[in-house]
């Protein structure tokens, strides 16, 4: 199961990193123009960007031929969500309500509660 988390860890970070770069890039941008859409997609920060995520599917694919199905996609997405949620406090000042709190506590409740389980299914 380590080598798996390890690909789960590479695919969240990866994912989130790509997507942070293109939230950057989108700062005081409104895309409501073609020229907008063209001048986005040809900057070479988002370029880098699209990259990562592709790398991220890659890492994905791989944690998925290490363990079972129902193991590695609440475990992948898990993770994703609880980085996406501190890369954007930390980098974009998003605030988190009470309420998102003790969603974010339940998520790695439930992430634990998954690793647990240590069964190899392939």
């Amino acid at each position: 199961m380590s080598k798996t988390i390890l690909y789960i860890m590479l695919y969240a970070a990866l994912n989130v990193s790509g997507a942070a770069l293109i939230k950057w890039q989108l700062k005081g941008k409104s895309l409501e123009t073609f020229g907008e859409w063209l001048k986005l997609v040809l900057n070479v920060t988002f370029i880098a960007a699209f990259i990562l995520i592709i790398l991220s599917a890659l890492a994905f694919f791989k944690a998925l031929s290490t363990n079972s199905f129902s193991i590695i996609i609440p475990i992948a997405t898990g993770v994703n969500f609880i980085l996406t949620i501190v890369v954007g406090y930390y980098l974009f000042q998003d605030k988190l309500s009470f309420l998102s709190f003790l969603g974010f506590v339940l998520i790695i409740s439930g992430i634990v509660l998954l690793s647990l389980n240590n069964k190899v299914h392939v």
